[in-house]
């Protein structure tokens, strides 16, 4: 009983850390498209390359789509692991033109009242 238990205990540790392994995903504008890889400015302005495996899918609108559909300035959301050895981003999934998640310019803009209403 006592050996199931811990089978199970590290199962769910294992698929835990698998989970967590993937963290944010990488989103911005492209500046740079290259033959295997794309690179993407976020909104602080960190610049991120990331590696097109011939297993990445692209997905535009939860449609199939094609790396040539990515282009400088295209809004992207990539799904990502990093190669602990390397540190290189590998895309598993591409989202392309994402709509910009980065609300807080909105908050900034004055709010403008509704016109009075004019009397008949």
């Amino acid at each position: 009983m006592i050996k199931r238990t811990l089978t199970v205990f590290a199962a769910v540790l294992v698929l835990t850390a698998f989970l967590y392994a993937h963290g944010e995903p990488i989103v911005g504008t492209v500046t740079a498209v290259g033959k295997d890889s794309i690179t993407v400015k976020d909104k602080t302005g960190k610049s991120t390359v990331v590696m097109m495996e011939s297993t990445t899918k692209y997905v535009r609108n939860k449609k199939a789509a094609a790396m040539s559909d990515i282009q400088v300035g295209t809004r992207v959301s990539i799904d990502a692991h990093q190669d602990a050895k390397t540190k290189k981003y590998a895309a598993e999934e591409v989202q392309i033109g994402v709509a910009a998640t980065d609300t807080k310019s909105d908050a900034k803009a004055p709010k403008t009242a509704p016109a009075p209403k004019k009397k008949p």
